[in-house]
């Protein structure tokens, strides 16, 4: 395990564990629910952790089966994983009971997040999206303080200097797509998007760290 992994997980794990815990309280026939996991892993359910859930009930879809790998034991197999162009899931209109995106929709281009908004609620009953907050201090990806409020060429010379690349040392491409296609929302972002769809605010130490939006 790289060190950035290591340095990582007990921090990821533990908000996911807690979105868990909040997904069973919010859902509490979850575990007898199909489950879309868009651009999500087996990771993330492994740590989320909903008692009975099965995983055959829980489909990935996602650009790259890169990014779908987890720790999980070989019953995770049965988490269908479906490679999809980024834009169109390809299933019927409410096949789903849910869909989850995890700190994902930061990661899709500004232009095309509506259509992809529109996407998610067109699959499924209901949802939950999770995407950090612009206005947190530290920007989660690269754990850095206040490097995604400075001018976008400062930011993307300081992520050099960053724990996230210090730690997983990846290529000189790597390090540009990252942090180039990554941009966090503000909540007036958020409000946007989701206009009828009830937002919540996840924070530490009192300050916004990400937003849930649930319906």
């Amino acid at each position: 395990m790289k060190l950035w992994h290591r340095f990582i997980h007990p921090v990821t794990d533990y908000f996911r564990q807690k979105r868990g815990r909040f997904l069973h309280a919010m859902f509490p026939g979850i575990a007898s629910w199909r489950i879309c996991d868009l651009g999500g892993s087996r990771h993330f359910w492994e740590k989320v952790a909903i008692e009975g859930l099965p995983y055959s009930n829980i489909t990935i879809y996602n650009i790259s089966a890169n990014g779908t790998q987890g720790n999980l034991s070989a019953d995770s197999d049965e988490i269908e994983v479906v490679i999809y162009d980024g834009h169109t899931i390809p299933i019927a209109d409410a096949e789903f009971d849910l869909l989850v995106c995890n700190s994902v929709l930061e990661h899709v281009p500004p232009e095309h997040r509506a259509k992809l908004v529109a996407e998610m609620k067109r699959v499924a009953k209901h949802i939950f999206i999770q995407t950090p907050a612009y206005t947190f201090p530290i920007e989660p990806h690269f754990i850095m303080p206040f490097v995604h409020w400075l001018p976008r060429t400062i930011g993307y010379w300081l992520i050099h200097f960053s724990p996230w690349r210090l730690l997983s040392r990846p290529s000189a491409e790597t390090i540009a797509s990252y942090w180039w296609d990554t941009k966090l929302l503000t909540r007036r972002e958020v409000e946007f998007l989701f206009p009828s769809e009830s937002i919540r605010c996840e924070r530490v130490l009192g300050i916004t760290k990400s937003y849930y939006v649930i319906s």
